[in-house]
């Protein structure tokens, strides 16, 4: 396959220097089943890169189309309306597919909100969060180019650079149940005075329950939850241990004003203080039941450095 150029109306994953194309196979596969490389990338004699095709619906014939096409290489300041960091890209190659009624004005995430009235949907919108998280996790950016389906407008672009740092929630999904106790004497170091009230009788099986824990003075909450998985993230969807039933801990932080996108100095120390809270606390647990420890938009994490700190 050679080169291609980059169309004007594409959606971009944008990347640096030194992100290399394995690393982001491995982050589509751990949140798309099935996904793999119908043509894997090819290293020139020169040093060059020949971009391949990360087919995200490969074995689904009847499929919509939905690939990535990289990494194509980015010459600096030859591509007007790209960041000067950025290298590298990946075309995503998808068919258009956007809300036939305008949506309410509001907040849906900046991915979302990017789009005006008419939001993606289907395969289009899936593919977009998996880019989406993709640039968070690797410190990217997502180049959007929007048409307007109903007013005939030309195409606008828009540049998202998603904060790696805005990632805060963890889960742990694992083979082992904690009763509420138990839970309480594993978190007790990391969450001094937890208090879990299960909230069932004698006669009841309990299968979940949660709790809160206060963050700072500004009343910031990490919320607590403990449940039966019903349906298991793909990253840990065949891991060995996952056959007899997954219990699933979620850790969130809920900011008191609700706004998880802070923009000054203080709200951005306060997410930063829950993140390094949420760590230590799903290290602790993830050391007590094992499994495995995945962030918000389902990637696996290794905070194993964390426990020996705790």
């Amino acid at each position: 396959m050679s080169a291609p150029s980059l169309p004007a109306d594409a959606h971009l994953l944008l990347l640096a220097e030194g992100v290399a194309s394995d690393e982001v196979e491995a982050l589509v596969i751990s949140l798309v089943l099935g996904a793999r490389w119908t043509e894997p990338p090819q290293l020139g004699a020169d040093g060059s890169v020949t971009p391949g095709v990360l087919d995200l619906l490969a074995g689904e014939p009847d499929a919509e189309r939905a690939r990535l096409i990289g990494p194509i290489a980015l010459e600096s300041g030859a591509n007007s309306g790209l960041p000067q960091w950025a290298s590298q890209a990946y075309l995503l190659d998808v068919e258009p597919h956007r809300s036939e009624f305008a949506a309410p004005p509001g907040s849906h995430g900046e991915l979302v909100d990017a789009f005006g009235e008419h939001h993606p949907i289907g395969t289009e919108r899936q593919v977009l969060d998996v880019v989406y998280a993709c640039a968070r996790r690797l410190a990217g950016a997502v180049h959007l180019t929007i048409g307007e389906p109903t007013s005939g407008a030309p195409a606008r672009s828009v540049l998202l650079t998603p904060d790696p740092t805005s990632a805060v929630d963890l889960a742990i999904h694992a083979p082992t149940w904690l009763e509420p106790d138990a839970l309480e004497h594993v978190l007790e170091p990391v969450l001094p005075g937890l208090r879990v009230q299960a909230g069932f009788d004698a006669s009841q099986e309990l299968d979940g329950y949660g709790t809160s824990w206060p963050l700072g003075d500004a009343g910031d909450l990490l919320m607590l939850e403990v449940e039966a998985a019903e349906i298991l993230p793909p990253a840990v969807r065949f891991a060995p241990w996952a056959t007899g039933g997954v219990i699933s801990y979620w850790l969130r932080w809920h900011p008191a004003d609700g706004d998880r996108e802070p923009t000054t100095r203080g709200g951005r120390r306060r997410r930063g203080s829950a993140r390094e809270v949420i760590e230590l606390a799903a290290a602790a647990l993830h050391a007590a039941v094992g499994g495995e420890i995945l962030d918000e938009d389902g990637f696996l994490v290794d905070l194993s450095y964390e426990a020996g700190r705790s």
